[in-house]
């Protein structure tokens, strides 16, 4: 099975879980911490993946990671990943989780990038025309700055972009330009 099946089933049924017991959003705060720590932490992602470490050690690396600093459902939960063996799914998981969180939420996460930092109130209104043209009810961002857009911004959502970016525009001359059609052969 592969390991995207895997995550969406575990995510899945944590997520029912966790509304059964009305801790969602505190489940959900959980996973967002974890994936944080995953993502800064090349050591922790390698313990979890790797057969060599014995389960019981991942077990007592777990204990002091995860107890006390995470939710009882979280620490339960990742205590029986380690004890089936699909700890090295956690971060996948994690994933999973956030994603489901977001679809149940309404919450859409989009990305914005831009040549240079604009202020909150250029962003909001962005943000805000976003939202209205396509009905979304909140929104999750990440700002990110990227140089080589010269200017302008680059939308990410779902699996829609809005590019207007100089970048973007400055390609769509060169292919212009490149196309010499309006060249009489003879």
């Amino acid at each position: 099975m592969s390991s995207y099946r895997i995550a969406q089933r575990y995510a899945r049924s944590l997520v029912t879980l966790a509304q059964e017991q009305g801790k969602l959003t505190e489940v959900n705060k959980d996973f967002r911490r974890m994936d944080e720590m995953f993502e800064t932490s090349k050591e922790l992602k390698a313990i979890f993946k790797s057969p060599i470490i014995a389960t019981d050690k991942k077990l007592a690396i777990a204990k002091k990671i995860f107890e006390g600093n995470t939710s009882a459902i979280v620490y339960n939960f990742i205590v029986l990943l380690i004890k089936k063996g699909r700890e090295a799914f956690l971060h996948e998981i994690a994933d999973a989780f956030i994603m489901q969180y977001n679809v149940l939420a309404g919450i859409t996460p989009v990305k914005f990038s831009s040549a240079t930092k604009l202020d909150a109130a250029e962003v909001s209104r962005i943000i805000n025309a976003l939202k209205a043209k396509e009905n979304l009810k909140e929104v999750e961002l990440t700002e990110e700055v990227d140089p080589e857009l010269i200017g302008g911004f680059v939308l990410t959502y779902g699996d829609k972009m809005v590019d207007a970016s100089i970048k973007n525009q400055l390609h769509g001359f060169r292919k212009i330009v490149d196309d010499n059609s309006y060249i009489k052969k003879y």
